[in-house]
Order: C-alpha cells, then sequence, then structure tokens
C-alpha cells in the first residue's frame, strides 16, 4: 500500500470550482519545507486540458489508475483535491503528506482494515491507522501511519512514514500545537493566484549535486528558494524566488543565471521553436533575493510543443526508415555473396 501512495503523489505532481490552495493552518509551525499540489486548480486549467486530451500521443496511460482505483477505493482525480508535503527543522526528510480528499476515505479505510499487517492504535491519546510488517524483535519496519482529520464532508488525510510524525501532524489539524498560521517564522508562503504547483524551502541542502561542477560554488550562495507555478488570465506564470546572504551573493548568482540565459539564446538553431519561452523569461535581483519570473501565452506555448512533438515523431520515423533502408541494404548484399559462391 506504501508504494501506490507514494506512486500516486509522483503522478500527480507530474498531473469556477473552488480550487484548494495551500492552507498555512494545516502545517506546523516549524515546517521549513513544502511542496503543494492543488489538484482542483491544475484540473481547471488550460494546459491540464490539453495534457488530458493528448495523453495517448504524450505517452501517458491513465489506465494506471484503475489500479489505484482498485487498491484504494478512491479515484485520483476526482477524490482528491490537494496534496501537500512537508518537513519540519529537526528532520533531514520530509516525513509527511497531507491528502485533502472526500468522505470516500472512510468506506476505503473500512476497506483496508482487512489487510494484513493493519493495526489501530491510539498515541498520545489520538488514533492512528498503521500497515506494514513487524520484524522478529516485533519492532516496526517499514510502517506507515495514517490519520483522518474529518472537516465537514471533506477528509484531511494524514500519511507519515513514522509515528511521531504522525500524530505532531494531528495535533496541528486539531488546533492543539501551534501551524504556520499562527506562528510559522522559519518559512514564507505565499503561493500567487492561480498556482497549482508551490515549493518552499528554507535552505537548499546538496544544492552543489544538481549543479555543474563549475556552477555549484556560486550557487551554493542560495540559502533558500520559493517556485510558484500557476495559470491565469490564458497566461501560465512561473515565479522563483532565491535568497542569499548578501547582496554581492544575489548579483553574483543572477550573473551566473544571465549567462546561462544567453547561452540557451545562442543554442537557438538547435531547440527551433523553443527559444520563443525564454522571451517569457524576467531576471532580476531586489537586495539579497533573485527572482526569475516567466509569463508566457497557453495557446502559443501548446502550440509550441504541440510542433516539437511532431518534430520528435518525424525524426523518430525518418530514423526508423533509415535504419530499414540500411538493414535491407545489408541482406543484399549478403545474398549476393551467396550467390557468387
Amino acid at each position: 500500500m506504501k508504494n501506490l501512495l507514494l506512486a500516486s503523489l509522483v503522478w500527480l505532481a507530474t498531473s469556477a470550482h473552488p480550487s484548494d490552495e495551500l492552507k498555512r493552518e494545516r502545517l506546523p509551525a516549524d515546517v521549513d519545507f513544502v511542496v503543494h499540489i492543488d489538484v482542483e486548480g491544475l484540473k481547471q486549467t488550460q494546459l491540464w486540458k490539453h495534457i488530458t486530451e493528448q495523453s495517448t500521443g504524450l505517452d501517458i496511460d491513465f489506465d494506471e489508475l484503475d489500479e489505484i482505483r482498485d487498491e484504494l477505493g478512491i479515484d485520483p482525480l476526482t477524490d482528491v483535491r490537494a496534496v501537500t508535503l512537508y518537513k519540519v527543522e529537526s528532520e533531514e526528510d520530509p516525513t509527511v503528506v497531507l491528502f485533502s480528499s472526500t468522505s470516500k476515505v472512510d468506506e476505503a479505510l473500512v476497506k483496508h482494515q482487512k489487510e494484513h499487517g493493519y493495526k489501530r492504535i491510539t498515541s498520545s491519546g489520538i488514533e492512528l491507522h498503521s500497515w506494514g510488517d513487524d520484524d522478529s524483535d516485533g519492532e516496526d519496519d517499514d510502517r506507515m501511519f495514517a490519520y483522518i482529520h474529518p472537516i465537514g464532508e471533506e477528509r484531511v488525510v494524514v500519511l507519515a512514514s513514522n509515528e511521531q510524525s504522525a500524530v505532531r501532524a494531528a495535533r496541528v489539524l486539531r488546533g492543539e500545537d501551534p501551524s504556520h498560521a499562527s506562528a510559522g517564522v522559519l518559512l514564507t508562503l505565499a503561493p500567487a493566484k492561480g498556482s497549482f504547483l508551490y515549493m518552499a524551502a528554507s535552505e537548499i541542502p546538496n544544492f552543489d549535486e544538481f549543479t555543474p561542477a563549475s556552477k555549484s560554488k556560486v550557487f551554493g550562495l542560495a540559502q533558500g528558494i520559493q517556485v510558484d507555478l500557476g495559470e491565469a488570465g490564458g497566461f501560465l506564470r512561473g515565479h522563483m524566488g532565491v535568497n542569499t546572504a548578501s547582496t554581492e551573493d544575489a548579483l553574483n548568482i543572477s550573473g551566473v543565471l544571465n549567462g546561462l540565459i544567453s547561452f540557451a539564446r545562442l543554442a537557438g538553431s538547435e531547440v527551433g521553436e523553443l527559444i520563443e519561452l525564454l522571451t517569457g523569461v524576467r531576471l532580476n535581483t531586489r537586495g539579497s533575493e533573485v527572482t526569475l519570473d516567466f509569463e508566457f501565452g497557453v495557446e502559443r506555448l501548446l502550440e509550441i510543443l504541440s510542433a516539437v512533438q511532431d518534430e520528435d515523431e518525424h525524426a523518430d520515423a525518418d530514423e526508423d526508415a533509415g535504419a530499414k533502408e540500411k538493414s535491407d541494404h545489408r541482406a543484399g548484399h549478403r545474398a549476393k555473396v551467396k550467390v557468387k559462391k
């Protein structure tokens, strides 16, 4: 069950009904890393409409969701409204995922209580549900812990990798521990209107692992980051803000980013119409913060993506035809050799 739940989260992250924006009152005060996906908001966008219409051409198999529906008893596309992954300051990695869902979760829970390895436990006066196997010493081994918090017809599902994190998340939802809305100071959370994907971190650990060696020293100056992606007024809008320790550090990072953008423009002939996307990029510094904003018309973006997809398909077809011609030529040559013999 753990792998299936995590797979559904990953799929959602790469997938005038009210949207489910990030709710700070559901996060602990000491949260320092957040990823939020507003599924309802995403489904209202032109981008999502294009993805669903072109799912076959884009090699997206929505039939795989049938397994999740059968296994969990809920439909990720209709019963999951938002997904939030977070970690707190004392942790090295995120341990909690919050799912905003419907009352169908109640039925799914009854079904999964019959699964092997299910336990219902009470921890600090809070009822938790747990799935997994115990090792030979009777200790919890690779268990997942869940807490269901009802708010009217909505169900906020806490899925945690350990009991302590599940209890902490439950206490915040129950108003027993301070939330980010009442006492959060480590992280600024401010998704823009129309945002369907938001990420914020107070620091960027192991940043050098994700950047070229020649750039890692400069990017290592970054101390925090916010990324916001949304659609509003027919435009896809993105924002990235990187915090640094000083104005000088911000200028250094900005200089490297400007160089990368200039290099991309020079390579325009190799990327075709994609180069047009750079017209929507704006890079600025504000004191010790570097900001990179992107705004581009959704209709034109979809036209470019379709053109790129067609080019790739034609290139693949030409490559296959060339390979077949080469193979036929070799077969003919071998036949001639046999005749001569």
